[in-house]
């Protein structure tokens, strides 16, 4: 119902229902698309993040030697590990590394996985920094909003990404019922239009429809990677009790997860050595001739020890494929675990292209820019809002309230203020002290307290081409920092040097979006002004 009294049509309804579905988590909708475009080179950000690794050599394939010698160094230094798994070198991966499950440190808590590199030369384990790393952090605070390395809040920062990408799901579709002209706002952008109104309108519908299909499949397909939580209930009248059976069957494993912990015993893993690793290897090359090996684990099932291969997520589409499980102490097949079945195949399907782990590196570069046109998309909306109710009051001559001051603050600490908080983690796993404790927990707290101080300066009255400017200036250190660190930045590979040509592309885009944003824009204030004259309303960052 319109504020006269009269009906409003459909297109009008889904038009308030796009606006404030759009601004209610708008922010926070922003923070995950960032965020998750910089998981696209998670595993490169990573290797950036730990400066040991830099001047090693490639591992190479995956071979028996190169698994006895990591055998022998689990042995070494995690004698009462339950399980371990190695993960082999690849074009993304240069050395490889194993995780291995410890027990809590405390009673309550859950067990904590590490990860250790292995010296391609010697098989012995590489001292690294104790890091979260930029590429794992950033993955993770896209889904769960990850606040200490052990989250007490994890479960409930789950719900509130599910909320937002449900919110921008609405937002997707009743967007398209909005613009009537969604084929002619594609070729329709004007930037230099009087009405600034006009112009953020045009640049928030050419970034929406450009890649429309892009957002609906990553919004789809992200609720449908944390279904069982969201949905527990269909789980629960199907399987009962037994829900473990559920995630068996989906992984196309017909051992349920339970199992995999019953009688585990404090003994030592058994050892395979490099005459039974070169059998296994063999007998996995016959079965598995065209795929290459990502990973080969070893756990335990009840009472025996079981070795898990697993193949490369690169090599296909669907994610998690088909699995070989063998006998540790016989080197004999037990089972091949494959998601065969036409709904569990459809998960893979919908959960690979999310994660897109088989794209090459011209692919995943795609996947990058439609990212960033997607948070393009969101920023774009959010200070619509803004400029379309500044326009509002200006040709109403009334004061601008405090709640749309309010929110102008919160679109330039949110846009301008996370760049400049994702920089501070990169420079926190690098310059924080090597010896401090909890180090993982400080390089988080490091990120969160400069985006508090991002919100705070713009309630302050920071413009957007302060936030833009320092931004630039963070990331453009990052590279400057692999000079003067003292690290090994001649001997560091192609994936590294990528990176730090990648923060200079970023410093860039931030500084161009400081330099276009306008210098006589009035600074944002709490404080209520006068009214202003009717004219064509004026944002600053355009």
């Amino acid at each position: 119902m319109r504020p006269d009294g009269a009906r409003e049509g459909f297109r009008q309804a889904m038009a308030w229902l796009h606006t404030w579905t759009g601004l209610v988590l708008g922010w926070l909708l922003f923070a995950i698309f960032l965020a998750g475009t910089f998981a696209f080179f998670k595993q490169e950000l990573n290797l950036w993040s730990r400066p040991e690794l830099h001047a090693l050599p490639p591992a190479g394939p995956l071979s028996a030697s190169q698994l006895a010698r990591a055998e022998h160094t689990m042995q070494t230094i995690a004698p009462k590990a339950t399980s371990w798994r190695i993960t082999a070198q690849d074009e993304r991966r240069p050395q490889a590394s194993v995780f291995y499950r410890e027990a809590p440190a405390k009673p309550g808590e859950r067990a904590r996985f590490v990860q250790r590199w292995f010296d391609p030369a010697t098989g012995e384990a590489v001292s690294t920094r104790t890091t979260f790393g930029a590429g794992e952090y950033f993955y993770r605070f896209h889904f769960e909003l990850r606040s200490a390395q052990q989250s007490k809040w994890i479960l409930e920062g789950r719900w509130a990404v599910g909320l937002a990408t449900l919110l921008m799901l609405v937002a997707l579709l009743t967007g398209v019922v909005t613009h009537r002209r969604i084929f002619k706002d594609f070729f329709t952008f004007r930037p230099k239009a009087k009405a600034a109104q006009r112009s953020w309108l045009d640049a928030h519908n050419v970034c929406g429809v450009l890649a429309l299909p892009f957002y609906l499949v990553i919004t789809f397909s992200g609720l449908m990677t944390m279904h069982s939580q969201y949905l527990p209930a269909g789980i629960a009248a199907a399987y009962g009790a037994q829900a473990a059976a559920y995630f068996g069957e989906l992984s196309g494993d017909g051992v349920p997860r339970a199992r995999m912990r019953d009688g585990e015993a404090q003994t030592p893993l058994p050892t395979i050595g490099e005459a039974g690793w070169a059998t296994l290897l063999r007998d996995v090359r016959q079965r598995m001739p065209d795929g290459r090996i990502e990973g080969i684990g070893l756990q335990r099932e009840g009472a025996r020890t079981v070795i898990e291969v697993l193949p490369n997520d690169g090599d296909r589409l669907q994610y998690r494929g088909p699995r070989l499980f063998y006998d540790a102490s016989t080197l004999a097949l037990i089972r091949q675990a494959d998601n065969d079945r036409p709904a569990a195949k459809t998960y893979g399907v919908l959960y690979g292209l999310h994660v897109a782990r088989f794209a090459d590196l011209p692919l995943r570069f795609v996947m990058v820019g439609l990212g960033l046109l997607g948070t393009a998309m969101i920023a774009t909306g959010l200070v619509l809002w803004s400029v379309k109710r500044r326009a509002d009051a200006e040709r109403k001559k009334v004061a601008i309230g405090v709640g749309h001051k309010l929110v102008d603050a919160m679109n330039i600490g949110a846009i301008a203020g996370l760049p400049i908080a994702m920089a501070a983690f990169c420079h926190a796993t690098r310059w924080l002290p090597l010896e401090m404790a909890e180090r993982p927990d400080a390089e988080i707290k490091v990120f969160y307290g400069v985006l508090a101080l991002g919100f705070l300066a713009a309630a302050l009255g920071a413009r957007w081409r302060h936030l833009f400017t320092a931004g630039a200036l963070a990331w453009a250190a990052l590279p400057v920092m692999d000079i003067v660190g003292g690290w090994p930045f001649w001997q560091a590979g192609a994936t590294v040097q990528a990176v730090n040509g990648g923060f200079v592309v970023v410093a860039t885009l931030l500084a161009v979006l400081a330099w276009r944003c306008k210098p006589g824009a009035a600074p944002l204030s709490l404080k209520k002004k006068p009214p202003s004259p009717v004219g064509v309303a004026r944002t600053e960052g355009a």
